[in-house]
């Protein structure tokens, strides 16, 4: 949770996990990212930026696992 209340939003947490799993989910990282920006964009600009942020957080720390 703190790293999604750092990403900006403790709602984030799901994104944050996504994030620590993605090494291990067969689709480049990019295009995950991708696919984020565009579910969130519908509903606030903002909510892109939270749930990017809170994706690289959970990927930076599951690498530093």
């Amino acid at each position: 949770a703190e790293l999604a209340k750092k990403a900006g939003s403790g709602r984030a947490v799901n994104m944050v996990m996504v994030g620590a799993a993605s090494s291990f989910i067969p689709v480049a990282p990019d295009k995950m990212e991708e696919r984020i920006a565009k579910l969130f964009a519908a509903k606030e600009a903002s909510l892109v930026e939270i749930n990017l942020k809170a994706f690289a957080s959970g990927r930076a720390f599951a690498a530093e696992a």
